[in-house]
């Protein structure tokens, strides 16, 4: 992710992040998505990343196979709400209420 830059707070980057890990993915069975010198990323960037690749490949097969290292608490936490983001709206436009 060092790659990307310290801020990921733009929806091309992080489709262009999106589309990287999927390659990745295609190319081996696990991946490390490495954090290190990553200071922060905007929530909906951690949506359009993690929470999609959760909602695709699931929550067991994403933990299977995604690792996330060097990531801070408060990284950790931006992932999380991006993944319970993505969760939430997946939810609404699959079960809306009558």
């Amino acid at each position: 992710m060092k790659g990307y830059g310290q801020v990921i707070s733009d929806s091309d980057l992080g489709g262009t992040i999106l589309t990287d890990i999927k390659s990745a993915l295609v190319a081996n069975h696990v991946i490390d998505i490495d954090f290190e010198g990553v200071i922060s990323m905007a929530t909906f960037c951690s949506k359009q990343i993690f929470g999609s690749l959760y909602v695709e490949l699931t929550p067991q097969v994403f933990f299977d196979r995604v690792r996330l290292v060097n990531v801070s608490h408060d990284m950790r936490t931006i992932v999380r709400l991006g993944i319970e983001k993505a969760l939430a709206d997946e939810k609404v436009t699959h079960h809306p209420v009558a």
